[in-house]
């Protein structure tokens, strides 16, 4: 499997796609997630106009609506954003990923969506430090009785 520190993104759907070469001349997770989008879902970003889009969220949300799981992986630090369906695979790819990575501090946005003041997410969770990437991940999907939990 590819490294994670190797790139800026890793997006889930029906397998593990990492983009964004950090050794290319990228400066921002918003540049990665606009070619992300404009590579694999062309018609859709042509559509919203993806160039316009000033925030990472602004193409999150959409990405989150097509039920991809979307990490932004920082220097020290992650982002995941899961979206209200996922499937049970998607879960597995998602401990996989997780099981290959350092122990970082982790931010969950769960179920981001468009409201009248903005885009947010239904709940945020922050990693705790006693907790491994994937004890943290079992503690995210313990609370989310909808979402299926990997079976270990």
């Amino acid at each position: 499997m590819e490294n994670i520190d190797d790139y800026w993104i890793a997006v889930i759907s029906d397998k593990i796609r990492f983009f964004g070469k950090k050794d290319e001349d990228y400066r921002y997770h918003l540049e990665v997630l606009k070619d992300y989008l404009y590579t694999y879902y062309d018609d859709l970003a042509k559509q919203v106009d993806a160039d316009k889009f000033k925030t990472n969220e602004e193409i999150i949300v959409y990405l989150n609506v097509l039920n991809n799981i979307v990490y932004l992986h920082s220097f020290g630090y992650g982002l995941l954003f899961i979206p209200k369906n996922v499937s049970e695979d998607q879960i597995k790819l998602l401990y996989d990923l997780f099981d290959s990575m350092d122990k970082i501090p982790i931010h969950i946005d769960y179920n981001l969506t468009r409201k009248h003041n903005g885009i947010k997410p239904d709940e945020i969770m922050d990693s705790n430090n006693d907790l491994d990437n994937t004890e943290f991940l079992d503690n995210f999907f313990s609370v989310k009785p909808y979402i299926k939990r990997r079976v270990r």
